[in-house]
């Protein structure tokens, strides 16, 4: 491997002089020589994200650039690494892991490491993929089985159970997992010795055991308190360590939705807290404070439900403490249209239909949340009485939609019949009501509003 510890280092002092243009030329010159060193792609990252933060114009071009055509893949993920020079984001750091998997998997065994670096800074954004936990977690075990490494095998049992508890109908994940442990459980056994080593196969066994419950999916509430009960274990060796905190409070947060108890989201956010003391630049733990503290407020009102009181006020504070959260994340990371959806959507329930509609016309280039913003959008014009404009949006959802029997569907021409309705276009509303009225006789009004307007007609 070329020896590249002065441009390291040149790259190291650059970034301390806050000129983060020449570390990452230095950086991407580095990469064609060494393109399986770990600790250039650390400081590229650390680079791009100072980078990102000092700078005060945000330009919407920003992290565009040319593809790259070159089907040689080191030369991709330079491309890929180029992107997250110019916007560190979780879809940016993505695609350089995938990058980097792929050099992996052309035959540069050694490019395991950046990939499996680049998918966890990607994970660390807080935002979920379920492609990227799949690739880590085959990663870490490609890892194991080269390097015989239980403490990888623990990594990708641990990235596996992440995938089955968010996603526990995924077609591969629970079944993988238990090939794994199995594979786990196999090693052990062939680890054992003699009497000589007796007491370090005790030692391994009780790590490997810990490692087990730790990286488990919490199913129970026992499962979460023996879970608690060795995290507070190691936070006594180790108060310092920011990554149990994260564990203890996502723990905490678990045992609060098994138990239904309120107290237990505090302490999840007492837990945040302290990690946050460690490591005040970490935005995932931000969004994970966030998210605790919707949950908290969430309980609250469920508690004033339970006990028949009235929630308008308590649901106004929520919404407007979403608001907020997502307002934040936006603004970090402007190029994830989650944050600009979920934003739009509570500023609607709040009335602030312009400022909804802004956001959802940046969501409607997004395939995930095409439809939706359509329907929003049509929605907000109709408020504001753009009818042209709402029935265009209106439109687009049914034109573009593959299902139009779908709830959702029927709901938007429902919408768009009303705004034909009260904008005088009596033929293009009979349509719409009357292919609702083949489709659910009894959906909503529909059937007396055709006729109505049927009778009109004449």
């Amino acid at each position: 491997m070329v020896d590249i510890s002065k441009h390291l280092a040149r790259m190291q002092q650059a970034i301390d002089r806050r000129n983060w243009p020449l570390a990452l030329e230095i950086g991407e010159e580095c990469m064609d020589v060494a393109p399986a060193e770990v600790q250039l792609y650390k400081l590229y990252v650390d680079a791009s994200k100072r980078k990102a933060k000092e700078s005060d114009k945000k330009s919407m071009f920003g992290n565009m650039s040319m593809p790259g055509f070159s089907k040689d893949p080191l030369k991709q993920l330079i491309a890929a690494m180029k992107k997250v020079g110019g916007g560190p984001d979780a879809k940016a750091l993505a695609a350089a892991g995938d990058a980097a998997r792929a050099a992996c998997k052309a035959g540069t065994k050694a490019m395991i490491e950046p990939a499996i670096y680049l998918y966890e800074e990607m994970l660390a954004t807080g935002l979920f993929s379920a492609e990227v936990l799949w690739n880590v977690g085959n990663l870490y075990f490609d890892r194991f089985q080269d390097k015989k490494d239980l403490a990888s095998l623990d990594l990708a049992l641990k990235m596996m159970g992440k995938l089955e508890q968010a996603m526990p109908n995924h077609p591969e994940a629970s079944r993988t997992a238990k090939n794994w442990d199995a594979r786990k459980s196999m090693e052990l056994r062939n680890s054992k010795g003699d009497a000589a080593n007796y007491q370090s196969q005790l030692s391994s066994g009780d790590k490997a055991r810990r490692a087990e419950v730790l990286s488990r999916i919490i199913r129970t509430a026992d499962d979460a308190r023996e879970v608690l009960r060795l995290i507070e274990e190691d936070l006594k060796e180790e108060p310092g360590k920011k990554d149990l905190w994260v564990k203890k409070a996502e723990t905490h947060r678990r045992l609060a939705e098994l138990d239904n108890n309120g107290e237990e989201y505090a302490k999840a956010r007492e837990a945040l807290e302290k990690a946050q003391v460690i490591d005040s630049f970490d935005f995932n733990l931000m969004i994970k404070l966030g998210d605790v503290m919707i949950d908290e407020h969430k309980n609250y009102i469920k508690q004033l439900t339970a006990a028949g009181q009235d929630t308008a006020e308590a649901t106004q504070t929520l919404l407007q403490l979403e608001v907020d959260e997502y307002r934040k994340r936006a603004e970090r990371q402007p190029t994830e249209m989650s944050h600009h959806f979920n934003l739009g959507s509570r500023l609607l329930k709040l009335g602030q239909v312009e400022a909804a509609a802004s956001e959802f016309q940046r969501t409607v280039n997004d395939p995930r949340f095409r439809l939706r913003s359509f329907k929003f959008l049509g929605f907000c014009f109709a408020k504001k009485n753009m009818v042209e404009l709402a029935v265009k949006n209106y439109s687009s959802y049914l034109t573009t939609t593959e299902d139009l029997q779908s709830d959702e569907a029927k709901e938007t021409r429902y919408l768009r019949g009303r705004i034909y309705e009260q904008g005088g276009k009596k033929n293009e509303a009979i349509a719409d009501y009357s292919a609702l009225v083949e489709m659910d006789l009894g959906y909503k009004d529909c059937a007396a509003r055709l006729d109505k307007l049927r009778s009109e007609a004449g």
